[in-house]
């Protein structure tokens, strides 16, 4: 019986989700629910599809609270294109609980984008929930200034199963949207286009690897070279663009986009 009440706050807020399905106030109930299993800092309800800046629905900081989302205008007006969980939701995701650990490249914690943008934003660590709907992916950020820990992800997963089948049903109740915005960027190599350094196709690859996060010898193993060469593609792009790292490459390729 103590059990039980000491659980009694997830079970009332678990009524208040219910209610709210397909009613404004759903991402709030569910939000204030799963902040009663693990604490947030930020969460944020986003529509992702190829060739789109991603649709954001809504955005709590810290107390719940509706964020203003000029912080964010830099995150649709290009920053989407380095957000690992986009690109794993344009390449084809699994409805679940994903960790930004699992959909990050190897060497995230060290880009540019994380070190300067990500961190600001999202926080050190990120959970999504993430279902798929109508040919493109919803997905229900939760961020942290600190790391999740294995029991708190593990409390989040005991609830997965009902919190992606709210999320489904809410979005069925929903009524049809309007037409989704034209992509305002398009992707890195219409951006790589604007400084006419004649990149080549592979140089353009290079490039984009470099700043979503991958390490030589990942880029290797996902453009099928051998690490010698990527280091050749590494520094051709670098004297074409007249940049010394990767940290140039971002300020020259994203900043002038976002700021």
């Amino acid at each position: 019986m103590d059990a039980l009440l000491q659980e009694l706050p997830v079970h009332q807020s678990l009524a208040r989700v219910f209610t709210q399905l397909g009613q404004d106030g759903f991402w709030r109930a569910l939000v204030d629910t799963l902040r009663l299993l693990v604490p947030l800092d930020n969460a944020l309800v986003a529509l992702m599809q190829a060739g789109q800046p991603p649709r954001l629905l809504i955005d709590f900081d810290s107390k719940g609270y509706v964020d203003d989302q000029q912080e964010l205008a830099g995150y649709t007006a290009g920053m989407y294109l380095l957000d690992p969980f986009y690109q794993a939701a344009v390449s084809g995701i699994s409805d679940g609980l994903h960790s930004l650990a699992s959909v990050a490249p190897d060497q995230f914690l060290h880009s540019e984008y994380y070190q300067s943008y990500f961190r600001a934003v999202v926080g050190e660590d990120e959970l999504q929930f993430l279902i798929n709907v109508e040919g493109a992916v919803l997905g229900l950020s939760l961020g942290r200034s600190t790391a999740f820990g294995m029991a708190e992800q593990g409390r989040l997963l005991c609830v997965r199963d009902w919190v992606l089948a709210a999320m489904h049903r809410h979005m069925q109740l929903l009524p049809p949207q309007g037409p989704v915005a034209e992509a305002l960027v398009g992707d890195l190599a219409t951006l790589l286009d604007r400084f006419d350094a004649r990149l080549t196709v592979r140089e353009i690859d290079t490039a984009r690897l470099i700043l979503q996060g991958f390490s030589s010898k990942a880029m290797a193993q996902q453009m099928g070279i051998s690490p010698e060469t990527v280091k050749v593609h590494r520094r051709n792009l670098y004297h074409k663009l007249n940049v010394t790292g990767h940290g140039e490459l971002f300020a020259l390729v994203l900043r002038p986009t976002v700021f």
